[in-house]
């Protein structure tokens, strides 16, 4: 059999169409499948529906079977070398430049393809690392090969085009294939959903590889200290280009539009294949510009996809990802009498929790949304309304097209806020806190699976809004129960507040038939009023079936916020897609970059210092997104603060001559036990002024990345090091440790220190090592 590892260009493009095929004819499928379960499809529609089957099938042959895949490889051979042959002639000044450049490219190109999947499939919202550890996989397998093989960087605009084409496919243009993908992922065995998150995981691979090349062979341009310098500067700078298009809520066009034309700009005016880069840009922004549902307004929040619709009413409804998500209803005082049953109903749970406090002065909403429960609290007669809001696309929708209003009562003020933090820092005490139909398919970054909301539903998240009540107060959550499970774990958590009464929880039935509103007081047990009322219009008390007692290690807590799991274990689908990660890796790097080469061992400790660092970071998100508040400028800052440490770690090594590398050990170990010891306590370890507190959870959080920074700095300052191939180990480590990552699932995220902890040992243990074989070498005599 011939050996394709030593042409890795040609096997990444049988790799890619393989699976661009495989996507076509899954487009295919559904195509045939939305046919066939609509029996009263015109011929118009029958027309149309076998021009897609037809076209879907021809591209997927062509794709699959090797007739495009043939000349494509002629025309990536002449890439590389064309590329080279030009490359070798750049200035040291030109190459420097390059490296700050195509390393802001790279952590770009990764940012927004997380972003752009987990917007256009849901399914990438609940498997948010799943994209982020594909680009590492092909980042880290780019740079392995770097100085061995040629690269092609025109690869990337037309591999971009094109999968980015049959995603928009799949998405918008069978009405079938969304609905797969959005809700078939609550089935374990639905193969659809494993195909898609397999086949993107590997398309994602092969579109970062060739960057992952190119940034390579620009690292030896200089001094392997300074390049790493210019890759962490590169980093910051695709952070900041990120956060800004975030703060303005621009398109994916535009995501896009920087990252194609950042490959134009600085990547292929030098390459002869310009002209095919330009074309597949072109094509890129308009797939991604098309109008493809003109009726509907899209707005991509720092979170989410949201898109404004109307209902037959002509009010505001707004989807998230293409699910429905919540509405507008119009309940002013003028339109009472006049509603239909079903509106009647609506308002009566919009004001069931004002029966328990008549009439609250101050009124705490969490989840206001578009403003329905703000709404609601003005004509009940709150004199004061706190509305938090951690989205602010979906509350300046609620300013614009909610018919009452509300955020413009002067009653009103609009937080744009995580609750946590908001209860955290309010000064005030509250009759009455509602908490919203709140059900979030946003994860709080790439780099974890967690949801957030994950933190409002835990023990200390709910005592901490608890505290804030005034005597008497009155606390409301509704949810959204899709097992009783979740409704346990609330009236667990409720019936043992310190000072609560007795819970109540009554099913609403607002949305679907399992929505329970859960009410507890301060001082006092909770009993239904008007209950004969409120069971004529389908309000049941559940409370004795939800005071059943609950195992203790399924609360979720700060430490593990998984509200969603029924209990702590792996989740069979998430083992089923993490072994679908782990298997398409070990074929792309088969293919890719091949197993000929014995594992150099002297790079084992940059493996395990990548696995470290992505447990350590991901714990150093979630929790100042836990002590500062979830929000998407903390989470930020949080990868900014990240980077900022690698840098100044990397600034210390270059500027002195002692070996740190010892010391910087010890702090590692100190800190992470520290940090560890600080978790598993959960003690309020941030006090004192917000700017202290921030001072304080900065430091305590990242200090261990810090360390880490000063040992890979002084590693890579190595002479026998190759600083490339280095960077492929951590890569591969990153990815390694995205997939331990799932173990807070089971232990919680203080575990991730443990985990982390094992690592960084065994970077050590390698390092020592390697470190006594070179003294060996550097003393043998010669021959």
């Amino acid at each position: 059999m011939k050996n394709t590892a030593h042409n890795p260009n040609r096997s990444l493009v049988r790799i890619f169409c393989l699976s661009l095929g495989g996507l076509l004819f899954v487009y295919t499928a559904i195509a045939i499948y939305t046919l066939m379960m609509r029996p009263d499809v015109g011929a118009a529609e029958w027309a149309v529906s076998l021009v897609r089957i037809a076209f879907g099938l021809t591209l997927g042959a062509l794709f699959c079977w090797g007739w495009l895949a043939e000349p494509l490889e002629r025309q990536v051979r002449l890439m590389g070398t064309l590329f080279e042959a030009d490359y070798d002639n750049l200035s040291t000044r030109s190459k420097i430049r390059a490296v700050v450049l195509v390393t802001m490219l790279s952590l770009l190109l990764e940012l927004v393809l997380i972003r752009w999947l987990a917007s256009v499939f849901p399914v990438f919202a609940f498997y948010k690392n799943f994209t982020m550890l594909a680009c590492f996989l092909g980042l880290g397998a780019g740079y392995a090969v770097a100085e061995k093989q040629r690269c092609a960087p025109a690869l990337v605009l037309p591999m971009l085009a094109l999968f980015v084409g049959v995603i928009t496919l799949l998405r918008y243009d069978t009405g079938g294939g969304h609905l797969i993908f959005s809700i078939g992922w609550l089935s374990t065995f639905d193969l659809p959903v494993y195909f898609l998150l397999g086949a993107s995981f590997i398309l994602c691979a092969c579109i970062c590889y060739p960057v992952g090349q190119l940034c390579g062979k620009l690292l030896h341009s200089s001094n392997s200290l300074k390049a790493y310098s210019l890759n962490l500067i590169g980093s910051i700078l695709g952070v900041i280009a990120l956060f800004v298009m975030s703060l303005y809520w621009l398109p994916p066009v535009i995501w896009f539009g920087v990252v194609g034309g950042m490959m134009l700009l600085f990547v292929l005016p030098r390459d002869n294949f310009l002209p095919v880069g330009l074309a597949s840009f072109c094509a890129l922004l308009a797939i991604l510009a098309w109008p493809v549902q003109p009726e509907t307004q899209r707005i991509y929040s720092p979170y989410q996809l949201l898109e404004r619709t109307a209902t037959s009413e002509g009010l505001m409804q707004i989807l998230s990802g293409g699910s429905y998500y919540q509405k507008v209803y119009n309940f002013a005082e003028g339109k009472r009498g006049q509603e239909t049953d079903a509106d009647k109903y609506v308002r009566a749970y919009y004001e069931f929790p004002y029966n328990f406090k008549k009439p609250p002065e101050r009124v705490a909403i969490v989840g206001s949304g578009s403003g329905n429960d703000v709404a609601t609290a003005l004509r009940m007669g709150a004199s004061h309304v706190d509305a938090i809001e951690i989205d602010p696309a979906i509350a300046f929708l609620g300013q614009k097209y909610h018919p009452e209003r509300p955020y413009d009562d002067k009653r009103v003020n609009l937080s744009i806020n995580d609750a946590r933090n908001f209860f955290r820092t309010a000064d005030q005490k509250y009759d009455l806190i509602v908490y919203g139909v709140l059900d979030s398919h946003t994860a709080l970054s790439h780099a974890s699976n967690l949801r957030v909301d994950s933190y409002v539903y835990t023990r200390e998240g709910i005592a901490e809004a608890f505290k804030l009540l005034k005597p008497d107060g009155v606390l409301s959550i509704s949810f959204t129960l899709v097992n009783d499970a979740l409704g346990f774990k609330l009236s667990k958590i409720l019936r043992e507040l310190p000072g609560a009464g007795k819970p109540l929880a009554v099913r609403v039935l607002y949305d679907y038939s399992k929505t329970t509103a859960f009410i507890v007081r301060k001082g006092g047990a909770v009993t239904m009023p008007n209950a004969s009322a409120f069971a004529a219009i389908g309000f049941t008390d559940v409370s004795d079936l939800f005071s059943q007692p609950y195992p203790e290690s399924a609360v979720p807590t700060d430490d593990w916020p998984f509200f969603y799991m029924v209990e702590r274990a792996y989740p069979f689908t998430y083992m089923i897609a993490l072994g679908i990660i782990l298997l398409l890796s070990y074929f792309f790097v088969r293919r890719t970059i091949g197993f000929s080469d014995p594992i150099d061992r002297s790079y084992l400790p940059f493996f395990f210092l990548g696995s470290g660092f992505m447990l350590v970071e991901t714990k150093a998100i979630t929790e100042l997104g836990l002590h500062l508040g979830g929000t998407w400028v903390v989470i930020a800052s949080a990868i900014m603060l990240v980077l900022v440490m690698a840098y100044m770690a990397n600034l210390i090594v270059t500027r002195t001559t002692r070996n740190l590398t010892g010391a910087a050990y010890v702090g590692l170990f100190v800190s992470l036990l520290v940090g560890y010891g600080l978790a598993v306590s959960h003690s309020d370890w941030a006090f004192g002024p917000p700017l202290v507190q921030l001072a304080m959870s900065c430091f305590v959080l990242t200090v261990p990345l810090f360390f880490a920074g000063i040992i890979f700095s002084s590693l890579v300052g190595e002479g026998r090091i190759n600083i490339s191939t280095a960077f492929a180990y951590n890569l591969m480590g990153a990815l390694f440790g995205g997939v331990m990552e799932y173990n807070s699932m089971y232990f919680g995220f203080a575990f991730l220190y443990l985990l982390a902890l094992g690592f960084y040992v065994l970077a050590w243990l390698f390092s020592q090592k390697s470190a006594s074989l070179a003294r060996a070498a550097h003393l043998a005599p010669a021959e």
